[in-house]
């Protein structure tokens, strides 16, 4: 009698440990759901933002025009709509410190360039994609929530060294030659530290040529004998020559788990 109590509390014990085991596994499951969907919304909204920028090109460099799309709730709601034509989806709530966080920085990397951007002396402002997502990672590097988002390309193509890969960036670029796809990994570090990563490759675009294509498709050449052609772009470098085809980096979104909790 005593031995068959024993083994039923063993029987008891072994059912609770697997019960507990289930549980914290479906917990962690839950947790690593929650943790990519926080991720893909904060990726969505800042590219949302750079096709915003970059279709808002001629707004931003015009002289005496409104310009308030550009700042405050006008900037962050025309965001939302390009978000919902983007992705045909409603704008995801701001229910994350990290999400919460990316909207107020986007203001002020806006707010930071207002005066440049109302200048009526200069015509070409510079305010473009590529230099609002260096502005917009460098604030972030400054509110200490463990959030880096960084535009970025293989290192030898490279134009702004603060944009230069990591070596997780790199590899994920390397293994994006053969296979272009959005590369998630919940298992790394930053700056070491456990994080999330994710690196969603941006293909080339026609409008992206103006800049790294040919002289051909540098709008400053336009009008003139190809004698009279630069190589260089409207941001001052040198036109890489590169084609609709060429690989054309990527935004690369890194949490410290911790913040995502």
């Amino acid at each position: 009698m005593k031995l068959l109590k024993i083994k039923q509390s063993i029987q008891r014990k072994i059912v609770f440990i697997a019960i507990f085991f289930s549980l914290v596994s479906f917990q962690l499951s839950a947790d690593n759901i929650q943790m990519k969907k926080n991720i893909n919304d904060i990726t969505k909204i800042y590219m949302s933002s750079m096709t915003y920028i970059f279709k808002s090109q001629s707004i931003i460099n015009q002289k005496n025009v409104d310009k308030s799309s550009l700042f405050g709730d006008a900037f962050i709601e025309n965001i939302k709509q390009t978000y919902s034509v983007k992705y045909n989806e409603d704008f995801p709530k701001a229910d994350h410190l990290a999400k919460k966080m990316l909207l107020q920085v986007m203001v002020e990397v806006m707010d930071d360039n207002k005066e440049l951007i109302h200048d009526n002396e200069i015509g070409f402002k510079g305010v473009i994609p590529a230099t609002y997502a260096s502005q917009l990672s460098a604030k972030l590097a400054t509110k200490g929530i463990g959030l880096t988002i960084k535009f970025t390309r293989t290192e030898k193509g490279i134009r702004n060294i603060l944009n230069k890969p990591d070596a997780w960036e790199s590899a994920v670029m390397e293994k994006m030659k053969t296979t272009p796809d959005i590369y998630y990994d919940e298992n790394a570090l930053l700056n070491g530290k456990a994080a999330i990563r994710q690196f969603t490759p941006l293909p080339m675009a026609p409008l992206c040529l103006g800049c790294h294509g040919v002289p051909g498709q540098n709008p400053l050449n336009v009008g003139k004998d190809k004698s009279q052609w630069t190589t260089i772009d409207i941001t001052g470098f040198e036109m890489e020559n590169w084609t609709i085809d060429d690989f054309g980096g990527g935004v690369s979104i890194s949490i410290e788990k911790s913040v995502l909790q």
